[in-house]
Protein backbone atom coordinates (compact mmCIF):
# COMPACT_ATOMS: atom_id res chain seq x y z
CA UNK A 1 0.00 0.00 0.00
CA UNK A 2 1.45 3.36 -0.98
CA UNK A 3 1.89 6.23 1.45
CA UNK A 4 -0.73 8.32 -0.39
CA UNK A 5 -3.33 5.55 -0.11
CA UNK A 6 -2.63 5.18 3.60
CA UNK A 7 -3.05 8.92 4.18
CA UNK A 8 -6.37 8.80 2.30
CA UNK A 9 -7.63 5.93 4.45
CA UNK A 10 -6.61 7.78 7.62
CA UNK A 11 -8.52 10.87 6.42
CA UNK A 12 -11.77 8.98 5.70
CA UNK A 13 -13.15 9.12 9.29
CA UNK A 14 -12.78 12.93 9.30
CA UNK A 15 -14.57 13.17 5.96
CA UNK A 16 -17.36 10.99 7.34
CA UNK A 17 -17.63 13.17 10.45
CA UNK A 18 -17.92 16.25 8.25
CA UNK A 19 -20.63 14.59 6.13
CA UNK A 20 -22.62 13.62 9.23
CA UNK A 21 -22.35 17.15 10.64
CA UNK A 22 -23.50 18.54 7.30
CA UNK A 23 -26.46 16.15 7.33
CA UNK A 24 -27.20 17.22 10.89
CA UNK A 25 -27.49 20.84 9.83
CA UNK A 26 -29.70 19.99 6.87
CA UNK A 27 -32.33 17.80 8.51
CA UNK A 28 -35.52 19.43 9.69
CA UNK A 29 -38.37 18.10 11.77
CA UNK A 30 -36.40 15.41 13.56
CA UNK A 31 -36.47 14.91 17.31
CA UNK A 32 -33.69 16.06 19.60
CA UNK A 33 -32.75 12.43 20.22
CA UNK A 34 -32.06 11.85 16.52
CA UNK A 35 -29.98 15.01 16.27
CA UNK A 36 -28.05 14.09 19.40
CA UNK A 37 -27.42 10.62 17.98
CA UNK A 38 -26.01 12.11 14.78
CA UNK A 39 -23.83 14.46 16.79
CA UNK A 40 -22.50 11.49 18.77
CA UNK A 41 -21.79 9.58 15.58
CA UNK A 42 -19.86 12.54 14.17
CA UNK A 43 -17.85 12.82 17.39
CA UNK A 44 -16.97 9.13 17.26
CA UNK A 45 -15.84 9.39 13.63
CA UNK A 46 -13.74 12.44 14.47
CA UNK A 47 -12.05 10.67 17.39
CA UNK A 48 -11.30 7.61 15.23
CA UNK A 49 -9.67 9.94 12.71
CA UNK A 50 -7.57 11.53 15.46
CA UNK A 51 -6.42 8.12 16.71
CA UNK A 52 -5.58 6.96 13.19
CA UNK A 53 -3.56 10.11 12.45
CA UNK A 54 -1.70 9.82 15.77
CA UNK A 55 -0.94 6.17 15.10
CA UNK A 56 0.44 7.03 11.67
CA UNK A 57 2.59 9.79 13.16
CA UNK A 58 3.98 7.48 15.85
CA UNK A 59 4.74 4.88 13.20
CA UNK A 60 6.68 7.49 11.24
CA UNK A 61 8.64 8.47 14.36
CA UNK A 62 9.47 4.86 15.17
CA UNK A 63 10.65 4.21 11.61
CA UNK A 64 12.93 7.24 11.49
CA UNK A 65 16.59 6.29 11.96
CA UNK A 66 18.05 7.68 15.16
CA UNK A 67 20.82 10.24 14.92
CA UNK A 68 24.42 9.18 15.24
CA UNK A 69 24.96 11.34 18.32
CA UNK A 70 22.28 9.42 20.21
CA UNK A 71 23.97 6.11 19.36
CA UNK A 72 27.44 7.17 20.50
CA UNK A 73 26.44 9.16 23.57
CA UNK A 74 27.86 7.70 26.74
CA UNK A 75 25.99 7.95 30.03
CA UNK A 76 27.39 10.54 32.38
CA UNK A 77 28.74 9.41 35.71
CA UNK A 78 27.85 11.22 38.89
CA UNK A 79 30.68 11.85 41.31
CA UNK A 80 30.43 12.95 44.90
CA UNK A 81 27.07 11.46 45.91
Amino acid sequence: MSRRQLELIVTLPWLTAAAVMLALTRIAGETAAVKLGLLGSAAICFSIGCLARTSLGLHDLAGRPSSRSEQTAEPTERHGD
